[in-house]
């Protein structure tokens, strides 16, 4: 009898993929058609076993053994057909999460990367395209050049190992994109020194002012028009402040540039690098976990293949014995009816009892072809899962590994990347230190000449104090000897000393506000100074040097002095100008005795000169 082919088994699904509705509805009715054709199979061939203890029931023995002869050779062919078109593929499903239980398969499913996924550049090939843009851009494109460069070769290389996998490279760009975000915003950064262009130039205007004050102060002195020197002395202190001020400002200038050319680049610098190494490492470690997973479950699932290879082979043997044991049985069988046949009066009893025990093995064979079936099945079912569930984990694996090597690949990048941003930075920091201490030097130098202009101010004034102090001290005397005489130029010389002594208060004001101001410049000076000192640039301070400069010249007038005054005997004109007092004295006294005496009259007593002599004798001496 014919038997309708089966349909071909299912192919295994992905481990953790779930059937659709259609496919259980298609596989119930394979599984319902498939039963309906195995129980018209056994049915057939116990049928047909039925058949032949009936036959041996009758009498007719050449008849029944004809028929009998029949139905033996349709019943070898009805086992033959049963063993090759008895199925089981439909009503043994291939479990999956049983097999991935028996196996010990740990790995999660949402960790597998399909077969069917393909590999997705667009991501970092936009990050690629992006880092090949910067090259060029900024004002400090050619120092980064190298760094572009190098990345461009990383990312080549790392689009080539994606190539070949079916991985998606969002992750990865995604941890560049703040990279290159970072370093498109440090190479837009323009030159720290072009901060100080406009103040230089400022800077550059205000000197050339005080040069032109300075040489206008020089013409004056040489030409004597002293008040006009004073007060271009003073013009030129107010611009060496102007100059001080613009000198000053670089520093308010250079504070605001740090803030946005190294210190928030700096920053955002190591966030990014901290950021990048915390993602990369993440990574890492996932993809380094998913790696060993899937190799322990391949380990497993290797031996517990091979476990099942080993039983079903162990089990197929058996299968065959036993199969070769029930046709040496039949064939016996067979032998025995035949000479039950001869002796089939005496035997027809026994011969009934071998026809029923022949049934019972068909039976028990049917039940054994069944069982041998389903094993069969569920081994075929096994290896077509364990074949693709290795398949799976081995691509998981490549996969794994490609994703590690890119991983590295664009960790190398972004270190590389981050460093070279960072030693950028520390050189802007060491030039930004450099235009400081030149800026610092620059305002030692403008604070020097303020503060020798202003020396030099104070001393001439200091003395002119001086001298007009002495000519105080001469109209002193004067009056007083203009007084001793009642000499009407008394009041000139009162006058004179007024005069001379508001003056010498204005002028002590004057030198008190260039005192204030001087100790305002050294305050002014300070930070400078300590700036120079911790840079180790050598200098003498204006404040010595003013002092050694006051020094040379008061010895220089010591020695005017003493060379003016070297022909002179100075005891000499001491004793002369002593003898004229003393002349100037006793003439006072006679005109005043003279005076009284004409005034009051004859009869009149002697009156006194203020120094105690009559004047009468005062007349005498005047006589004489």
């Amino acid at each position: 009898m014919a038997t309708t082919a089966l349909p071909p088994p299912p192919a295994a699904v992905a481990a953790g993929a779930g059937p659709t509705t259609q496919q259980l509805l298609d596989s119930l009715q394979q599984a319902r058609t498939q039963k309906q054709q195995n129980e018209a199979l056994r049915g057939i061939v116990l049928d047909n076993e039925a058949l032949v203890v009936k036959l041996h029931g009758q009498y007719n023995t050449q008849k029944q053994k004809a028929e009998i002869t029949r139905c033996h050779k349709k019943a070898s062919e009805l086992l033959v057909a049963l063993e090759s078109g008895l199925s089981f593929r439909h009503l043994r499903k291939l479990n999956v999460p049983q097999y991935l239980k028996e196996c010990d398969q740990r790995l999660s499913g949402k960790d597998f990367i399909p077969a069917e996924q393909t590999a997705n550049l667009t991501d970092l090939e936009t990050s690629a395209q992006a880092l090949k843009a910067l090259k060029g851009c900024g004002c400090a494109s050619e120092y980064y050049s190298s760094l572009i460069e190098s990345g461009t070769r990383l990312m080549e290389k790392s689009l080539g190992l994606l190539k070949d996998s079916k991985l998606h490279s969002k992750q990865w760009a995604a941890v560049m994109e703040p990279v290159l975000v970072l370093l498109k915003d440090v190479m837009a950064i323009a030159p720290i020194s072009d901060c100080l262009v406009e103040k230089e130039e400022e800077v550059h205007r205000m000197k050339f002012n005080v040069d032109e004050c300075t040489q206008a102060q020089a013409k004056a002195i040489m030409e004597g028009e002293m008040q006009e020197a004073e007060a271009l002395y003073y013009q030129k202190i107010k611009l060496q402040e102007v100059l001080g001020d613009l000198i000053k400002q670089k520093f308010a200038v250079l504070d605001g540039e740090e803030e946005g050319a190294l210190t928030v680049p700096m920053r955002r610098v190591h966030e990014t690098h901290s950021r990048a190494n915390a993602e990369m490492a993440a990574l890492l470690q996932d993809r380094e976990r998913v790696r060993k997973e899937c190799e322990e479950d391949l380990q497993r699932l290797s031996a517990r293949l091979a476990q099942c290879r080993a039983e079903d082979l162990a089990q197929t043997t058996a299968f065959n014995d036993e199969k070769e044991k029930s046709n040496e049985y039949l064939r016996l069988n067979l032998a025995r009816q035949e000479e039950c046949w001869r002796q089939i009066e005496q035997l027809e009893r026994e011969l009934q009892k071998l026809s029923a025990d022949r049934g019972e093995e068909v039976r028990r064979r049917v039940q054994a072809i069944e069982r041998n079936e389903r094993r069969r099945v569920d081994f075929e079912n096994f290896v077509s899962f364990a074949e693709n569930h290795e398949s799976l984990l081995r691509l998981t694996i490549s996969n794994c590994e490609i994703a590690e090597e890119v991983t590295d690949t664009v960790d190398e990048f972004i270190s590389s990347a981050c460093n070279t941003i960072e030693r950028r930075m520390r050189e802007t920091e060491k030039e930004m230190e450099k235009l400081r201490v030149d800026v610092h030097n620059e305002y030692f130098h403008a604070f020097r000449e303020m503060y020798l202009t202003l020396g030099d101010l104070s001393y001439k004034k200091e003395k002119h104090l001086t001298e007009m102090q002495k000519k105080i001290e001469y109209e002193t005397i004067q009056q007083e000897f203009c007084m001793e005489t009642f000499n009407p130029k008394a009041k000139e010389h009162s006058q004179a000393k007024k005069q001379l002594t508001q003056r010498k208060a204005e002028m002590e004001d004057q030198l008190a506000q260039l005192r204030t101001r001087s100790q305002l410049y050294i305050e002014w000076f300070q930070p400078s100074e300590k700036a120079l000192i911790e840079a180790g640039v050598e200098f003498t301070h204006p404040v010595d040097e003013l002092v050694q400069i006051n020094e040379s010249r008061n010895n220089k007038l010591v020695e005017y002095h003493e060379l003016m005054t070297a022909e002179e005997d100075p005891d000499e004109e001491y004793a002369a100008e002593m003898a004229e007092i003393e002349r100037l004295r006793q003439l006072a006294a006679v005109e005043s005795r003279t005076l009284a005496r004409l005034t009051a009259g004859p009869n009149a007593s002697t009156p006194k000169t203020p120094y105690g002599v009559s004047t009468s004798q005062a007349s005498s001496a005047e006589k004489a």
